[in-house]
């Protein structure tokens, strides 16, 4: 609307979503806020701009239970059978496993194994225990992060998850621990990972330890969930904080959201030269503009 306000009649945005609802891992009201926010008549600053627009003008569509069937160069075909012609076709979904996780599980299920047990859990991504052992890999083969599954507690794919894996298995590389023991002679499973014993525990180890009420193997892994965020434009964002473990999270929508989501997004980086950087952008973008000219 700033540069081609006499196109903006001519543009239509549809949001496609399989399910029934949108951003699935907030609680409710934030959902039922973000379908508000998407769904609402456009705002524009420059009265003249609305005054080009037809009456009844709905710049964004969203429709949900509409699952996409197939792709084409000028079509977007739906399960229902309807069809939806476009010009840009923006695919924010899913994406299938890579073929080496593909082959690795073919691997590792060749003649019935764990693996092939966890893949009813799993689904195509590879199976493993609480301390991110890959099932059937004999505590050789380790992973994380989306291509993986903790058969005992299924965690969203995000990279808040995978983040905090790679620090858990870090810690335990670095730290020396036997992550191969031995088979469990009564259970037949994989024993837990066990310390070096020339190794001092640390404070975070030892804490681990006492709420596992066991200071002879490595504590499980456990996922602290950080909270979540999502930018619905406009200046405002959903943001939903868990300060504590079991207590309800902090909700921010609109302008409150939006401070909240820039401001962990700003403490995120990994150093001051890169804070300050992100912080001189969105002031230039909130003066000047987004720059489009590589558009």
């Amino acid at each position: 609307p700033k540069y081609y306000p006499n196109l903006l009649k001519f543009v239509r945005i549809k949001v496609i979503e399989a399910s029934s609802t949108v951003l699935a891992p907030f609680d409710k009201s934030l959902q039922n806020e973000a379908i508000r926010q998407l769904t609402s008549a456009p705002k524009f600053r420059d009265p003249a701009v609305a005054n080009l627009l037809p009456e009844q003008f709905k710049l964004t569509e969203l429709l949900l239970d509409s699952g996409v069937k197939e792709v084409t160069d000028e079509k977007i075909l739906l399960s229902d059978g309807s069809e939806i012609p476009y010009g840009l076709a923006v695919w924010a979904a899913g994406n299938g496993p890579l073929p080496i996780t593909l082959n690795l599980i073919d691997a590792l299920g060749n003649g019935g194994s764990e693996q092939t047990e966890g893949q009813a859990i799993a689904r195509g991504r590879l199976a493993t225990d609480p301390w991110l052992r890959v099932l059937g890999g004999e505590g050789k083969i380790f992973s994380y992060g989306d291509c993986s599954c903790i058969v005992d507690g299924q965690l969203p794919a995000t990279a808040q998850v995978a983040s905090q894996q790679g620090e858990y298995l870090a810690k335990l590389f670095s730290r020396g621990y036997n992550m191969s023991p031995g088979i469990d002679p009564e259970e037949g499973i994989l024993m837990p990972p066990t310390p070096d014993p020339s190794v001092e525990k640390s404070i975070s180890e030892k804490i681990s330890s006492f709420a596992i009420q066991n200071d002879e193997i490595a504590a499980p892994f456990q996922f602290l969930n950080l909270g979540i965020l999502a930018y619905t434009g406009g200046g405002s964002a959903l943001a939903q904080l868990q300060v504590a473990p079991d207590g309800e999270p902090v909700k921010g929508t609109g302008k409150v959201g939006f401070g909240l989501w820039r401001s962990v997004y700003l403490t995120k980086q990994v150093s001051l030269r890169n804070r300050v950087l992100v912080l001189l952008d969105w002031l230039k973008a909130q003066a000047f503009g987004r720059d489009i000219t590589r558009v």
